[in-house]
C-alpha cells in the first residue's frame, strides 16, 4: 500500500494536453482522489503556470503544436524554479526511442493513451510518494548539516575559548606555545631571524592596592591593545600570567633583538601623555633572539627572556 506523506487535498496536479477531451477525462479522475488539479491546453501556458505557482506533479503531453511536451520538460528543468518537479510524460506514441528520449530530457514516467485509470492513479502515487520522500530526505540532510555546522561553530567557539585569554582578547599561554612553536619550527626550518619578548607591568601590585582591581584590569586590558598596536598582525602576542605578556616575533634584524621595544616605549609615552589617569603605564622588556642552530626549546627561550625583564626592572629601581 502506497502511504503519501501529504494528503491528496494538499497536492497540486498540473495536467497539460492540448486535447480538451482528454484535459476533461484526466482531470475529473484525478480531482475524484482528492488532487488539487490545474490545466493547461499548450506549453507556453503550462510555464507560465509551473513558474508563477510550482506544482508538486505534471502530468505532460508530449504531441502538441507550436511547443511539444519534450520542448516544456527542457525548459522546466533548466529552471531552479521547476527542475525538481516531476513529470509523467504522456503519449499515444508507444516506440521504445519516444520512451528513451522523455527519460534522457528528465521524465520520471511515461503512460499511453488511451488511459487505464488504475495505471494513471498508481503512477502519479507513486511519482508524488518518491517526490515528498526526496523532499524529506533533503530536509533530513540540511537539518543534519545544520547541526554539523552549530557543532563545529561550537567546538570552534571552545578551542577559542581554551586558547585566548578572556580579560584581553590575546592569546593565553596555551594558545601562545601551540602557534609559537610552529612559527619557531618553520624559522628554524627556512633559516629566518625571529625574536621573543617578555613583558611585564611595573607596579601593578600597588595599583591594585591602592586604586582597585577595576583600575588593574584597565590597565592590563590597555597594555594588550598597545602591544597589539606595536606588533605585525602576523606576530604572536599573548598574556601567559597576571602582568605578564609575551611577544613572538616571526621575523627581525639578526644584530638588534631590540628593535621593537623603542618602538613600543614611544606607543606607552604617547599613551601616558594622552590620558590623564592618575598612574603611569610602565613596563619592563626582555628580548632575545631564537636560536636557530642549537637545540634550544622555546620555553627555554622564554625563560631567558624572563631574566633579561628582570635585569631591565632591576636596573629601572636602581635609576629611581
Amino acid at each position: 500500500m502506497v502511504n503519501l506523506l501529504k494528503s491528496p487535498s494538499e497536492t497540486n496536479i498540473l495536467v497539460v494536453d492540448d486535447t480538451p477531451e482528454n484535459l476533461r477525462l484526466l482531470a475529473k479522475m484525478l480531482e475524484l482522489q482528492g488532487y488539487t488539479i490545474r490545466k493547461s491546453l499548450n506549453g507556453r501556458m503550462a510555464l507560465q503556470a509551473a513558474y508563477r505557482h510550482p506544482p508538486d506533479l505534471i502530468l505532460l503531453d508530449i504531441n502538441m503544436p507550436e511547443m511539444n511536451g519534450y520542448e516544456v520538460c527542457q525548459q522546466l528543468k533548466a529552471s531552479k524554479t521547476t527542475d525538481q518537479i516531476p513529470i509523467i510524460f504522456i503519449s499515444g506514441f508507444d516506440q521504445i526511442n519516444d520512451k528513451v528520449h522523455a527519460f534522457e530530457l528528465g521524465g520520471q514516467d511515461y503512460i499511453t493513451k488511451p488511459f487505464e485509470e488504475l495505471e494513471v492513479l498508481m503512477r502519479v502515487k507513486n511519482q508524488l510518494l518518491i517526490k515528498q520522500q526526496h523532499q524529506q530526505l533533503r530536509e533530513q540532510n540540511q537539518h543534519l548539516e545544520d547541526e554539523i555546522q552549530e557543532r563545529l561553530k561550537a567546538e570552534a567557539e571552545v578551542r577559542k575559548l581554551s586558547l585566548t585569554d578572556e580579560l584581553t582578547g590575546l592569546y593565553n599561554r596555551r594558545g601562545f606555545f601551540w602557534l609559537a612553536n610552529h612559527q619557531f619550527k618553520i624559522a628554524r626550518r627556512t633559516q629566518i631571524f625571529c625574536c621573543l619578548l617578555f613583558v611585564d607591568l611595573d607596579g601593578l601590585k600597588q595599583i591594585n592596592d591602592s586604586l582597585g582591581h577595576e583600575i588593574g584590569d584597565r590597565i592590563i586590558i590597555d597594555t594588550a591593545q598597545l602591544l597589539k598596536k606595536t606588533f605585525r598582525e602576523s606576530d604572536i602576542v599573548a598574556r601567559i600570567g597576571g602582568d605578564e605578556f609575551v611577544v613572538f616575533v616571526s621575523t627581525c634584524s639578526p644584530d638588534n633583538t631590540d628593535e621593537f621595544c623603542p618602538r613600543l616605549q614611544v606607543n606607552i609615552d604617547r599613551f601616558n601623555k594622552e590620558h590623564n589617569y592618575s598612574y603611569q603605564l610602565s613596563i619592563s622588556i626582555g628580548a632575545t633572539q631564537c636560536a636557530l642552530n642549537e637545540n634550544v626549546s622555546l620555553e627555554q627561550l622564554l625563560e631567558e627572556a624572563d631574566k633579561l625583564m628582570y635585569e631591565h626592572k632591576r636596573a629601572k629601581r636602581l635609576v629611581t
